[in-house]
């Protein structure tokens, strides 16, 4: 009879610890406490760096950490959808000013470059079309200006640019 009561003394003990963890289990309840506001929410230490939404200002500084001297930059545009693991583009002038370039840039400061051989005007227009693709204008040979797409898609280590002047 002993036996028996130290067993279960000795099993009620064991269940009690690995169903426990050490701790109790708090459950939840509904409280009456309102959610933050949503420019608490937004720097909460919970979010990822690539999940967040990112300022011009900081794309811009990942942009000036790996770009060229000769690199003249024009415009910038975040993505907030954050395509490919992207948070912005930068449009820039080539030091010759006869080609331009995209700079696309990742929460991890990864800087990846396409470029077009035409010559950017004043005022490119440069803007975030969704899914990886922006569009900016660009003088032609023709010297007219014309609009041109150039997106970018990266899967594992393949990037892929593709740019169409329309």
């Amino acid at each position: 009879m002993k036996r028996m009561l130290a067993l279960v003394l000795t099993a009620s003990f064991a269940l009690a610890l690995t169903g426990c963890g050490g701790g109790t289990t708090p459950v939840s309840t509904p409280t009456a406490t309102p959610a933050p506001p949503a420019s608490e929410q937004s720097e909460s230490a919970g979010r990822s760096e690539a999940s967040r939404t990112w300022t011009e200002e900081e794309v811009l500084e990942l942009y000036k950490a790996g770009r060229e001297e000769d690199w003249e930059m024009v415009d910038c545009v975040t993505f907030p959808d954050q395509a490919s693991g992207l948070v912005g583009a930068v449009l820039f002038r080539n030091g010759d000013a006869r080609t331009a370039g995209v700079a696309f840039l990742g929460a991890d400061g990864a800087c990846r470059m396409g470029g077009t051989d035409a010559q950017l005007p004043d005022e490119p227009e440069f803007e975030y079309l969704g899914g990886g693709a922006v569009s900016f204008r660009q003088k032609g040979e023709d010297g007219k200006l014309h609009d041109h797409t150039m997106s970018i898609t990266i899967e594992g280590s393949n990037v892929t640019f593709k740019s169409v002047d329309q």
